[in-house]
């Protein structure tokens, strides 16, 4: 049995603006819509067979200090596959053009051998593009 991820759900603050950062970060598409949530789907899966990014307010109760910090346990951050050095300058082009700040001003080494840009989205969650 083969045992990918198949689906990753953020809790954010605010449906809206995440919405709007990831549509401009990726090319994935809106699966599905609603007030309280988002569904992405990659461009190469229209229908969301293999992989799913949902992001959503929170579901189960109010949390009166809702504020990501990667240190505490739970996620550290996220990255989508690049495939090529040109796939990654076009990323960064795009995040420039979007006014999306990247942490040492665009593509930089991961600390692990790779190259990679770094960003965050609306609630502060880092968000990695990683040239495989």
């Amino acid at each position: 049995m083969k045992q990918y991820i198949h689906h990753i759900v953020l809790t954010v603050s605010d449906v809206k603006k995440s919405t709007d950062f990831y549509s401009k970060i990726s090319d994935w598409q809106i699966r599905e819509q609603a007030e309280h949530y988002t569904e992405f789907v990659p461009s190469d899966d229209p229908g969301g067979k293999h992989f799913l990014f949902v992001i959503g307010t929170p579901r189960d109760y109010h949390v009166t200090d809702n504020v990501f910090d990667r240190n505490r346990i739970g996620l550290d951050h996220f990255a989508f596959w690049v495939e090529t050095e040109e796939e990654l300058q076009a990323i960064e082009h795009r995040l420039r053009a979007e006014d999306i700040e990247m942490e040492d001003g665009g593509i930089t080494n991961d600390d692990f051998g790779g190259t990679a840009i770094f960003c965050y989205d609306p609630d502060g969650m880092k968000v990695e593009f990683h040239l495989a």
